[in-house]
C-alpha cells in the first residue's frame, strides 16, 4: 500500500496535470507548501508510484503523468470537493429560478453553462421513459389523406407521429387498425412495444386491415423512438476535440458516429450514485484517455435521470463533481415542480 506522503504526491501530480496536460516533475512538486521534501525524496516516491502502476513516464519528459490506476485511486480515496466552485452556484440558480424557461430550455441552458464552465461535453438523460407503460393509442384525422397518431403513457407523456392515409383506405378502416394496436399494446412497457409490433407484424395479425401495415408499424416505431430522444440533451460536443488528448481524426469520426447513434446513453452511470467510468470500462469509446463522470437525479421512487460530463481522464474532478451534484439536485427539483 502507498504511504501518506506518496498519496500526497499522487494527488498533487493529478491536480497539476489536470490543469497543464504536461508531465509533472519533482521541481513542480517542491513548490507546493505541503510537499516540503528534497528533490531526491520526491523522485524516489514518484519512482515507487510508477512501479506500482499509479504513474507513467513519458518518452519526451522526465516528469510523470497519472495512469488510469492512479486516477481510479484518486477518485476513490483522494479527491476533495473544491469549495471555490460554490462561487458559480448562483449562475446555476439563475437558470432554474427563471420562470420564463420551459423545463427543456432550463436543462439545455444548464448543460450549456456546465460545458462552458468545464470545457467538457455535458449530457443529460431524462427519466427512463421507455419504462413507462402505454395507457392509450389514438389518432386525430387531418383531412382525408393525413392523420396524427397519439401515444399516451401512464406517466403522462404524450408522443405523436404524422402518417399519410392510403387512397384505398377509409378513416373508419384506420380507426379499426388503431383500436387493434391499442388492444395489442395497452399496459405494455414502451421498451416492449417495438418488439411486440415486430412479432405481431411477422405473425401478420394486422394483414386483414390493410396492405400497407408495414408503413403504420414503422410510424409507431418512429414514435416510440422519439420518446427516448426527447429526453436526451447535449451541449459542447466540440469541447472534446479541443482537448490535446483527442486529436486523432479517425477517433473523432468514430466518436461523432457514436454520438449520432446515442450510444453514450449506455455508458453513463446508473441511479446508484456518483459514477466515474474510464476508457477500459467502456469498450465502444474510441479514446484511450476518456472519462465520463455522471450523477443521477431522482424524481420519484420509480423515475430518475442522469447528468454527465465527458472529457479527458485528467479532468478537474474536485470541481466537476460538486458542480454536477449541484445541478443534479436542481434538475430533480425542476421535474418535481413541473409535476405539481
Amino acid at each position: 500500500m502507498i504511504s501518506s506522503r506518496q498519496k500526497l504526491i499522487l494527488k498533487a501530480i493529478i491536480d497539476i496535470y489536470s490543469e497543464t496536460a504536461e508531465p509533472v516533475g519533482s521541481k513542480a512538486l517542491m513548490s507546493l507548501p505541503y510537499l516540503d521534501f528534497s528533490s531526491a525524496t520526491l523522485r524516489y516516491d514518484m519512482a515507487i508510484l510508477e512501479d506500482l502502476g499509479f504513474l507513467e513516464k513519458t518518452h519526451t519528459s522526465s516528469g510523470r503523468i497519472p495512469s488510469e490506476k492512479g486516477y481510479r485511486y484518486y477518485v476513490d480515496h483522494l479527491v476533495t470537493r473544491d469549495s471555490e466552485v460554490t462561487k458559480v452556484f448562483p449562475l446555476v440558480d439563475k437558470i432554474f429560478e427563471k420562470n420564463t424557461y420551459t423545463r427543456e430550455t432550463a436543462i439545455q441552458e444548464a448543460l450549456k453553462l456546465l460545458s462552458e464552465l468545464t470545457n467538457y461535453m455535458a449530457v443529460a438523460v431524462g427519466p427512463d421513459i421507455l419504462q413507462a407503460r402505454i395507457k392509450k393509442i389514438d389518432f386525430i384525422p387531418l383531412g382525408t389523406t393525413d392523420a396524427v397518431l397519439l401515444i399516451v403513457t401512464d406517466h403522462g407523456h404524450v408522443q405523436h407521429q404524422q402518417i399519410h392515409i392510403a387512397e384505398d383506405m377509409s378513416t373508419s378502416d384506420l380507426k379499426e387498425v388503431i383500436k387493434t394496436l391499442d388492444d395489442l399494446l395497452k399496459d405494455r412497457l414502451l421498451s416492449e412495444a417495438i418488439e411486440t409490433l415486430k412479432v405481431e407484424y411477422a405473425a401478420s395479425e394486422l394483414k386483414d386491415f390493410m396492405n400497407y401495415q408495414a408503413r403504420i408499424i414503422d410510424s409507431f416505431i418512429q414514435a416510440f423512438s422519439k420518446f427516448a430522444s426527447d429526453t436526451f440533451y447535449l451541449s459542447g460536443m466540440t469541447n472534446v476535440f479541443e482537448q490535446p488528448e483527442f486529436n486523432n481524426v479517425s477517433h473523432i469520426k468514430r466518436f461523432i458516429d457514436m454520438m449520432d447513434r446515442r450510444e453514450i446513453i449506455k455508458l453513463i452511470g446508473s441511479d446508484d450514485g456518483l459514477s466515474v467510468r474510464f476508457s477500459s470500462d467502456m469498450e465502444i469509446i474510441p479514446f484511450d484517455q476518456m472519462t465520463i463522470v455522471s450523477v443521477p437525479y431522482r424524481i420519484s421512487d420509480d423515475e430518475s435521470g442522469t447528468i454527465a460530463l465527458v472529457g479527458p481522464s485528467r479532468m478537474a474532478y474536485k470541481k466537476v463533481i460538486p458542480l454536477l451534484e449541484y445541478i443534479a439536485a436542481n434538475l430533480a427539483k425542476l421535474y418535481k415542480d413541473n409535476k405539481e
